[in-house]
């Protein structure tokens, strides 16, 4: 887990799985809330390349014990969205190692045509983001279950 020293990789794989913490009150009849999932930019995941379900729950406080790990892949994130009153807005994976955690990375986004920032899309296009993920994410990719809902402290 550690970064050691390493450099980004910055090539993603369609088929290489991300790693998502979550809690137990994150799903609902079978299907992730987009609460969930972070409003763009900078939703933390960690690359299965470079970790384990069980490294995204790793703590040196106990921070996340309790919670669970779902798995997907980086062709479940949306390329893009569109709306009509609006610019258009890509979405990426982005590595960015911590010290602690090499695999960390995160879901950012920009605009259309590209600008090479990150940019922070409209509240309506990142829901739109964040339900459009959900629908790909089901009860099966739990890796991890978890047994904690956000509020609740870790001893519960």
């Amino acid at each position: 887990m550690l970064r050691l020293g390493r450099e980004p990789v910055s090539e993603f794989l369609p088929e290489e799985t991300l790693y998502l913490r979550y809690a137990s009150n994150h799903f609902l009849e079978g299907q992730l809330d987009p609460a969930a999932i972070r409003s763009q930019p900078g939703q933390s995941v960690n690359r299965g390349q470079f970790s384990e379900p069980e490294d995204v729950l790793f703590s040196e406080f106990g921070l996340f014990d309790g919670f669970g790990v779902i798995g997907f892949w980086v062709r479940d994130i949306p390329i893009e969205l569109v709306k009509a009153n609006g610019p258009a807005y890509c979405f990426f994976m982005t590595h960015t190692p911590l010290d602690q955690n090499y695999a960390h990375s995160e879901i950012n986004s920009d605009q259309i045509p590209r600008t090479g920032q990150i940019k922070r899309p409209s509240k309506t296009v990142s829901l739109e983001f964040r339900i459009a993920l959900c629908k790909k994410i089901k009860w099966e990719q739990i890796l991890i279950e978890a047994v904690r809902a956000i509020g609740e402290s870790p001893q519960n």
